[in-house]
């Protein structure tokens, strides 16, 4: 099972019909914000959130959604920040680069 599967499997509330395209390397950070998502609308009362599109835009991972509030948006927000300096390939600290192709990685990937 792939890790963009397992978590498909572990939120399904969230990623029921969310179409996911990024590497492999931000699996932990798509995994943390799913889970804060899930404890936060399990204790705050939070419209539901649903992901719709997660996929790597112009070197950074971009989310899209659906319900929430203003605290899943920041959420969201901070996820996709975060991207920016995690390698999409293997997860290790990495860099946004500014050549043709933006993408973030790190040096062994580069």
């Amino acid at each position: 099972m792939t890790p963009r599967q397992q978590l498909r499997s572990r939120y399904p509330a969230i990623l029921a019909h969310a179409s996911l395209s990024y590497g492999d390397g931000w699996a932990g950070i798509m995994e943390a914000l799913c889970e804060r998502l899930q404890f936060h609308a399990e204790h705050n009362a939070m419209p539901a959130v649903e992901i719709t599109q997660a996929k790597e835009r112009h070197g950074e991972l971009s989310v899209n959604y659906a319900g929430g509030d203003t605290y899943a948006g920041g959420l969201i927000d901070m996820a996709e920040a975060l991207s920016a300096h995690v390698c999409e390939v293997c997860g290790q600290p990495g860099q946004l680069s500014e050549g043709d192709v933006l993408q973030t990685r790190c040096t062994e990937h580069r």
